[in-house]
């Protein structure tokens, strides 16, 4: 009901502000043609004849109103333009996020439902991801019925390709040896919470890779190349939240589900 109120309030405030635009405009434009008319001779004098002889203090009176008209009218067009800019700001910092906690901060909005309770984790080594998310799952959030899916790269793969830093294949074996002893040490408290969580290893380059939640949000990141040579992620993630339905969060969508789908191609088994 307040919510109704709300829309009625902001439905009634923009119909106002558009009829005052509408008005302040006609004058505008009304009091324009009535002083460039004053100043051609044949339609001066008819006006003086039909309307009224304008004197000096008439005349002073007109411009003035005129003026504040206009001040009134640039005032309202820089709040739009500010408030825009506002908008614009606050949609570029929710829409790119440095941080891995910020991509955890999701699941807090996500449905009640076991659909939306899914996140596919496209991940490089999980030497930084895994340790956030086993610290979510244990949290006093206590998150229930999450169904989580963990890609890690291959450590065979990565020491044999010779595009990943060397260090990467210590890091995803690191990494996936604490994922398993995390599942068979809490593998009670995972079942009271209905949480399931898979590993699975994958053998390709992830050159977008990221998270991708039940609901539809995704957070997407990339591989670049340094300037000596070597692969590292970018330190950012493009977020396209789950009411985004344009055609550029779609085309987004598809671009991270085929990089899934090629991880899930290439799984290593064993």
């Amino acid at each position: 009901m307040a919510i109704k109120k709300r829309r009625a309030r902001g439905g009634v405030s923009a119909r106002v502000r558009r009829g005052w635009e509408v008005v302040t405009t006609s004058l505008a434009l009304l009091t324009g043609v009535y002083l460039i008319l004053l100043t051609i001779e044949p339609t001066r004098i008819v006006l003086e004849r039909y309307v009224g002889k304008l004197d000096l203090q008439g005349l002073v009176a007109l411009v003035a109103v005129m003026l504040e008209i206009v001040t009134i009218a640039i005032y309202q067009h820089g709040r739009d333009v500010r408030a825009l800019k506002a908008l614009v700001t606050e949609r570029e910092q929710r829409d790119v996020t440095h941080s891995i906690t910020d991509v955890l901060a999701a699941t807090a909005q996500t449905g009640a439902g076991r659909r939306a309770r899914q996140v596919e984790v496209l991940g490089l080594t999980l030497n930084t991801t895994w340790p956030a998310l086993a610290t979510w799952l244990t949290s006093q959030a206590r998150p229930h019925g999450w169904k989580v899916t963990l890609h890690c790269l291959d450590p065979d793969f990565v020491a044999r390709s010779g595009e990943f830093p060397a260090e990467w294949a210590g890091e995803a074996r690191r990494s996936q040896d604490r994922i398993r002893s995390f599942l068979a040490e809490e593998a009670d408290y995972l079942a009271r919470h209905r949480i399931s969580v898979e590993l699975r290893a994958y053998a390709c380059v992830p050159v977008v890779h990221g998270f991708r939640f039940g609901d539809g949000t995704v957070f997407l990141s990339y591989l670049q190349w340094t300037e000596n040579g070597r692969i590292r992620p970018f330190e950012f993630y493009d977020r396209i939240g789950a009411d985004d339905r344009s055609p550029r969060a779609g085309h987004y969508r598809d671009l991270f589900d085929s990089w899934l789908h090629r991880a899930g191609a290439k799984r290593v088994t064993g």
